[in-house]
């Protein structure tokens, strides 16, 4: 089964695609509780955490039926979640983590070999507003069980001074990319959650 997603602004008049997080929500998250999690999460701890948490995702998705996997639900205001990803299917969630987590797996060993990506990260190009396969929860589970392998045999130097900016959080290092992974895995699987809890 394949299906084609559209845009949640589209469907529900919601705020566009990389809008961002509220005013004081944004303050709180860049200045506050990210510097915080990047002082005190190591980066295997930061890893681990990641692969636990895509593992809960793959649980959960595999328990669903295809129509309660592609059934999109509107969730209520979710911290580090922003407007336009609040209406999304389980099987939309899952896609965006993959694409992110993709990406994730490049640049963090790039980035600790002392390349900086010329691309500029655009929270918009990272939607699943696109056409999604019925096989996208085993497509996920292989990626999750892959990731650390993957970034570790290709990592170099940890505490390479390379950056690479996010565009709500600023020039992030090899380190807080990955605590960033982390925190991405932890909002999207709250969203699973949620979004199961009103099927």
């Amino acid at each position: 089964m394949k299906r084609m997603e559209k845009d949640s602004r589209d469907l529900k008049g919601l705020a566009p695609a990389g809008a961002g997080l509220s005013p004081g929500r944004a303050f709180l998250a860049k200045r506050l509780l990210f510097p915080m999690l990047r002082r005190t999460i190591t980066f295997p701890k930061a890893l681990d955490i990641f692969t636990a948490q895509g593992r809960r995702v793959v649980e959960t998705g595999a328990a669903l039926s295809e129509e309660e996997l592609f059934e999109r639900v509107m969730v209520p205001p979710l911290f580090g979640l922003e407007e336009n990803s609040r209406y999304y299917s389980t099987a939309m969630v899952i896609k965006h983590l993959l694409t992110v987590g993709e990406a994730l797996r490049d640049r963090i060993p790039a980035l600790s070999r002392g390349e900086v990506p010329k691309r500029e990260v655009k929270i918009e190009d990272y939607k699943p507003y696109t056409e999604l396969d019925g096989d996208i929860v085993e497509r996920y589970a292989e990626f999750v069980e892959g990731f650390k392998e993957s970034l570790l045999s290709n990592l170099a130097d940890i505490d390479s001074p390379e950056k690479c900016a996010h565009p709500w959080f600023g020039e992030l290092d090899v380190k807080g990319w990955m605590v960033l992974g982390m925190v991405h895995q932890i909002v999207h699987r709250r969203q699973i959650d949620a979004i199961v809890k009103r099927l």
